[in-house]
Formats: C-alpha cells, structure tokens, sequence
C-alpha cells in the first residue's frame, strides 16, 4: 500500500507538536564551548553550542539578554537552560535559551576577562573618572549584607578610629540571582535621596568566585560608575578581584581594610597635632630669637654709628667753640684791650667820635668820659 504524501510544512508541523509535547525538550539544559557568536541589531543573540562530535544551533531573546550575569564569547563554556524549537520554515531546530549558567572555575575566569575587556574599551575603568575619596567625611553608606561579618567589621573597625562620623548601612542582597541588579538599585537609591553621604563602601567578605559573582556583573559596574558618590570597593580578600574593584572610585583589599582607608584617626590626628603644635612653637621660638639677634645687630651698629656721628658733632661743636672763644672781644680785652661804646654801639672809628659821653669798656668795668672837643 503506498504511503499517503504530505507537505513539508506538514512534516515540520507535526515535528514540531512532537517537540512540544515532550517535556524534556521543553525545559532541558545543555552544556557545551560557544562558537559563531553573534549579537544581532534586534538586540537577540544567536551562537552554537559544541562538545567533541556535535553541535547545537542557539537562540537567546533580547528580554533574556539585559539580564544575564555574564559577558558571552567565543569558547566559553556555558550551560544553557531552555527548550527546543522547530523552524518550521528552515526545517531545522534551535535550542529557545532561558539562562546561562557558565561552567567550572576556568570559565568563571573566562567570563570575567571578556567583561573586564568589553568595559575598559568603553572607558569604565579611566583613572580620569575617578573621585577623591574624601579626607574628613560627615556620614558613610554600607551597601552590604546586613547579616553578614563584613558590616560588623566596617562598623567595629570605624569606630575605633573615628567617634564623630555618622554610619548608614544599606542592606542588600550579596549573593545569587538578583544580587547584583539590588546591590545597584540600591546604588541609585542612595545617590538620588542621600546629599549628605560623603563616601560609599559597596561589598562584601570573602567567598568562592561564584559566591562572589555579583560583583563581576555589568549592571553593578555600570551603576558604580554613574555615582556621583565615591565609591570603596571592598570584595573578598586580599586576592580577590572584581569587575567593581576596577570601575570603584578606590578598591580596598577587604572590608575592613575600606573601613581604615575611609575615615581618619582621631587619636592620631590628635597626635600629630600636637607635635605639629610643638614644631610649630619650636619654629616660632627660633624665629623669634633669629630676629631679636637681627635687632641687637641692627641696634649695635646704630649705636656706633649714632656714637660716631655725636662725636663728630661734638668735636665740631668744640672747634666753633674754641673759634668763638679765640675771637670773643672779652678775651682780647683781657689782654688789655678796651673798647669805646655810646649807648651800647661800638665805636669803631675816630670819625664817630662827637662831643659826649661814652664809655671805656675794660674787662672788667668800665668808665663813663666825656669827650669836649674831637
């Protein structure tokens, strides 16, 4: 009996019922190297999935794409999670993917360099966008979890520096699906209704390279970048490197270690005070005393000069004297000299001489005569 025809949109209708009623196919999970990774405009992205022998032809949505945790590329190990669709117009079947889930320790490292790669392309990571971290801060942001040991530390570590800064802490979700994505709503949250927070500490205590995965995402390192806040990286331990410790305005090697860099010690600066303070007055001692030896100087040498010049005028002032002296007309009277006054006036001249009075002046005395004929 021969066999009844039918179309090949037939063949690939019931082909495709056969896929849709089975559910394995419908939720299964596939591991296997990503190769022909493409992303489209539409924002979907479309690669293969290979192991040794096959491979497999992927379909990611644009919706699944905004949230997935890690950078894709070209070998890279994944899992992914979804289910099988047919075509029917190609006739060939694609795997409809749901989540990505990267495999092992060497794809984590992996997945972290591509993202590392695509976002210091993009600037993120430029020392020129970087803020001080504030010397003196008035009020401190915690992001982290609020159960964990790492806020106790922040706190514990804060306050036995410094008394006089107010803490905030921010509980977020620091681990698993959706870390990430609260970690940076909170972020946002934080800038938008916080003026008076001078610094951030966005982190977490130490864990796997899973466990510390969040902070390897984009949405968090681009949601750091936009804080007009600074931001304290503080991720793990000291080894440990995150996406955020690149994109942070400072990355501290543990939270305790962001909790030292972000206040100053009182005690400290008290210290440093006061023997800035002893410095100081020792300083201002030797100036004082530099400048009382520049004025003993300054007044010896206008002693000797005001000396001098006093000699000067009094030798002067003894020459004019023994000048006056040598010619006062009292002392050449002494020697026997007279002289011939009327009224006072010295007669210097046989020819003011008239009949009158006048006197001889002799030293001392002197003798009223009277002159009767000239």
């Amino acid at each position: 009996m021969a066999l009844r025809p039918i179309t090949v949109t037939q063949l690939n209708d019931y082909i495709a019922r056969v896929f849709d009623s089975d559910t394995l196919l419908m939720n299964v999970a596939v591991t296997g190297e990503i190769s022909n990774l493409k992303y489209h405009s539409s924002g979907h992205v479309y690669f293969s999935l290979n192991d040794e022998n096959s491979k497999v032809n992927c379909f990611l949505p644009s919706s699944y794409v905004r949230t997935l945790k890690y950078e894709l590329g070209d070998g890279l190990e994944i899992t992914a999670t979804g289910k099988i669709n047919v075509y029917r117009k190609g006739g060939y079947y694609s795997l409809f993917v749901r989540n990505v889930q990267v495999a092992g320790e060497g794809g984590l490292s992996m997945a972290f360099q591509l993202m590392k790669e695509k976002l210091e392309k993009e600037g993120l990571f430029d020392p020129a966008h970087k803020q001080p971290i504030p010397a003196f801060p008035h009020k401190i942001g915690i992001l982290t979890s609020s159960t964990g040991a790492a806020v106790k530390d922040i706190i514990k570590i804060i306050r036995s520096k410094n008394e006089l800064v107010d803490i905030m802490v921010f509980p977020v979700q620091v681990q698993g699906d959706g870390a990430a994505a609260d970690i940076a709503g909170m972020l946002k949250f934080v800038n938008d209704n916080y003026d008076d927070i001078d610094t951030l500490i966005v982190g977490r205590g130490g864990g796997s390279q899973e466990d510390l995965w969040a902070f390897n995402e984009e949405i968090l390192a681009r949601a750091i970048y936009d804080s007009r806040i600074p931001v304290i990286s503080a991720v793990g331990h000291e080894i440990d490197f995150s996406i955020s410790d690149f994109v942070a305005d400072l990355r501290a090697e543990t939270p305790t270690a962001a909790a030292d860099i972000a206040v100053p010690d009182i005690k400290e600066l008290v210290d440093r005070l006061d023997k800035f303070s002893s410095e100081m007055l020792l300083n201002l001692k030797n100036v004082l005393r530099v400048g009382e030896l520049k004025v003993e100087q300054a007044y010896s040498r206008m002693k000797q000069d005001m000396d001098l010049l006093l000699l000067n005028r009094y030798n002067e002032i003894e020459r004019f004297k023994l000048i006056l002296e040598q010619n006062d007309p009292h002392r050449i009277m002494e020697r026997g000299y007279t002289v011939i006054e009327s009224d006072g006036r010295v007669i210097r001249s046989p020819e003011e001489l008239k009949d009158g009075e006048y006197d001889i002046v002799f030293r001392p005395g002197k003798v009223r005569v009277r002159i009767e004929n000239v």
